[in-house]
């Protein structure tokens, strides 16, 4: 019996943490499952070179993104910017939370997402994920990386 009430306490803890999904979200996930993949584990966005402009081939998935902003008021977007080594620190997190801000501003605008679901930092050059010294590696670092959380 003591098993019983402890289980039945575990399973009530774990479903106030979860966030209700409904029918609509389900849908988006079944109709998109590779763009929401890449959401929840952090879509990056690529950037030319002092560029804040989102190319066009990021759009179906900030589509994506969108709908299911959309659908379920839990759910937030962090989006975070980053860039390559090259310049000064102080223009480099100027560039990096731009570049955040610009993707946020592009759902606003386009999608009228919620604004309060839309989470942007900008971090620079401190967080990279390819070396600086090559021009590959620079073109990596270039990013606006997107992730799908729940509140």
């Amino acid at each position: 019996m003591k098993y019983v009430i402890l289980g039945m306490m575990l399973l009530s803890l774990t479903a106030c943490t979860s966030a209700p999904i409904n029918s609509n979200t389900v849908s988006i996930q079944k109709q998109y499952p590779n763009e929401v993949k890449s959401l929840k584990s952090g879509l990056s966005i690529y950037f030319q070179p002092k560029s804040t402009q989102v190319d066009p081939q990021y759009r179906p998935a900030l589509s994506v993104a969108a709908q299911l902003l959309q659908t379920n008021k839990n759910f937030v977007l962090n989006i975070e910017g980053h860039t390559d080594s090259s310049g000064s620190l102080a223009a480099n997190n100027k560039v990096s939370l731009t570049r955040a801000n610009i993707v946020k501003d592009y759902l606003v605008s386009e999608y009228n997402v919620n604004p309060n679901q839309l989470i942007t930092v900008g971090l620079g050059p401190t967080k990279p994920i390819a070396d600086n010294k090559t021009a590959e590696g620079k073109a990596k670092n270039r990013r606006v990386t997107v992730i799908l959380k729940i509140k």
